[in-house]
């Protein structure tokens, strides 16, 4: 059942703002809501990114066809009322489910990335790839992860589902050498880019699925000193878990945002010789079940 919400209360003023002006425009221009039961309509899902740092936001429109009716009316009269849009983004989707996004991405106005500050780096955010909505709580998760890590600036760190590069950016201050890899192209190109824009040089970025990537740079990864881990809620494949226990790292630092998948891969690896050493939630948003859980596991 799709329930009607003029606002929330976890997002930021302006993206309640927009997506309220948002509501009414569609409406006004003749764009209609995709239907997915006889694939019918348009508009599929509105993505907002806000940027706490710069006040600015960006605006994805995922629809099923590629040309939007009205679209780059749309565009211009969104950043007319809100100068703090600085882009607005079309994305096509023209798959018959309900996967959130596409392959083919129109910038129909601004620019499509937003610039976030977390923690001490400097992060761009383009459309499509994961941004964490709470970016303060998300600065100590990853101060979290650096203080379990332990680094003294001679490891080889592994991060797996790297996604733009935080956490891979934020130890590549310490350790000697990073590896990060993620199955999303765009994210690790962000990833890459936002390494040269916070001056960092030791971090290398691997496209490609998890299992076959650290199979493909074996030769660089050998026995990394630790490995992080930050999948998606479905949590880590188990391909991916099994190539990762075949590394032998000595340490591991499991970043979770879903406890049932973290439960099911830490008794997988606890089966497999890890001592859990320590176990930390984060409460991403009061008031609602999002927890986001840091792990640290050792070999005895």
């Amino acid at each position: 059942r799709v329930i009607d919400i003029s606002s929330c209360p976890v997002h930021p003023r302006p993206v309640n703002e927009v997506v309220h002006y948002l509501k009414k425009k569609v409406q006004e221009l003749g764009i209609a809501p995709y239907d997915e039961r006889d694939d019918s309509g348009d508009l599929r899902y509105l993505d907002l990114r806000y940027s706490f740092a710069r006040r600015e936001l960006s605006v994805t429109l995922i629809t099923r066809h590629p040309s939007l009716r009205e679209g780059t009316k749309l565009a211009r009269d969104l950043q007319r009322r809100f100068p703090s849009v600085v882009g607005v983004i079309q994305n096509v989707n023209e798959r018959r489910d309900n996967v959130i996004w596409g392959e083919e991405y129109r910038t129909l106005a601004g620019r499509d990335a937003i610039l976030e500050r977390v923690g001490g780096l400097k992060l761009v955010f383009p459309a499509g790839v994961f941004s964490q909505a709470n970016p303060f709580t998300a600065a100590k998760i990853y101060q979290k992860v650096g203080d379990l890590a332990g680094l003294t600036g001679k490891e080889t760190v592994l991060d797996l589902y790297c996604g733009v590069g935080p956490i891979s950016l934020s130890l590549a201050q310490i350790a000697r050498l990073i590896l990060g890899i993620d199955e999303h192209k765009p994210s690790i190109a962000a990833a890459k880019q936002n390494a040269r824009r916070n001056g960092i040089s030791n971090c290398r970025f691997f496209a490609g699925g998890t299992a076959e990537t650290i199979e493909r740079i074996q030769n660089d990864v050998r026995k990394p000193d630790l490995i992080v881990m930050n999948p998606p809620r479905k949590g880590v494949q188990p391909s991916a878990l099994t190539a990762t226990l075949a590394l032998d790292a000595s340490k591991i630092i499991y970043v979770s945002c879903e406890p049932k998948s973290l439960a099911r891969d830490l008794d997988r690896l606890l089966k497999a010789g890890y001592h859990l050493s320590g176990l930390q939630p984060f409460d991403m948003f009061p008031q609602t079940d999002q927890v986001e859980t840091v792990a640290l596991l050792e070999k005895p």
